[in-house]
């Protein structure tokens, strides 16, 4: 996926990278001090619900493997607050990680357990 920040293309990668970078900021940790990396668990119900802080840490921490031509967070807040369609960039987002294989599953299995948190609510 390339997304066009600040006038550089830039392209995402949602592979196990991004897992190890989204894991080393959330996590839980046990009584004996071993930590368990759970970035997607707690980030992806943010993302579906179209929380932009969540938005904009995915495509910062995917256009991790850039060489210098990284968009600083900066960057990327000023093309979310500028985005014509931040409908259609969440879809787009939402659309990559479903392809990438380092996250599909979950992010499939945070989609169900979302629609039955909602159905539960509506019923």
């Amino acid at each position: 996926m390339t997304l066009d920040i600040n006038g550089k293309e830039c392209e995402l990668n949602f592979g196990i990278g991004f897992i190890r970078d989204l894991d080393k900021m959330y996590f839980v940790q046990s009584k004996s001090g071993m930590k368990f990396g759970n970035g997607l668990e707690i980030k992806i119900p943010l993302l579906l619900v179209g929380e932009v802080v969540t938005l904009a840490e995915f495509i910062h921490m995917g256009t991790a493997r850039m060489d210098k031509r990284r968009p600083s967070m900066q960057e990327i807040d000023e093309f979310i607050d500028r985005a014509e369609d931040i409908d259609a960039v969440f879809s787009e987002v939402i659309d990559e990680l479903k392809k990438s294989n380092a996250c599909k599953r979950k992010l499939q299995e945070m989609e169900k357990e979302l629609k039955e948190v909602e159905k539960g609510l509506k019923g």
